[in-house]
């Protein structure tokens, strides 16, 4: 399989995005970005966290959240910041969107027939009464 490469909008919210093009690394977790760009954007990465790099170095990152447009889906994504030589494009980001790589055609097609979507099963589930009966959900 040869190198993907996308075109994408990315940046802090919807309403001001960024086209970007990006390597697609389903071998990486996170959607990495240069730190002066994702700087520029205005992104905040508020949560540490180490991950380990592909020649089995580790490496301490800082990670957030971006808004992302790439085809037809759109969503929040996590994003970290690194000093990489092009941004890109991680695994997680796939999932959320619903999207893979297709690894005979070398593009991205839709895994499933929606974007983003909520964890409303799992809800449900957590609000299951001994009886089996759902207690009456409660959105705040």
């Amino acid at each position: 399989m040869g190198l993907v490469k996308v075109v994408a909008d990315i940046g802090l919210n919807r309403d001001d995005l960024q086209e970007i093009e990006f390597l697609v690394d389903t071998g990486s977790f996170y959607t990495f970005l240069p730190a002066d760009l994702a700087e520029s954007m205005g992104i905040d990465f508020p949560v540490a966290s180490r991950v380990i790099m592909a020649d089995s170095r580790e490496a301490d990152i800082r990670v957030g959240v971006a808004y992302l447009r790439l085809q037809d889906r759109e969503g929040g994504i996590m994003v970290a910041a690194m000093n990489v030589p092009m941004p890109l494009l991680g695994a997680s980001a796939l999932e959320i969107l619903g999207l893979k790589v297709d690894p005979v055609s070398e593009v991205l097609e839709h895994s499933r027939p929606f974007g983003p979507w909520a964890l409303v099963g799992l809800v449900a589930f957590a609000d299951t009464q001994q009886d089996g009966s759902l207690r009456e959900a409660k959105l705040e």
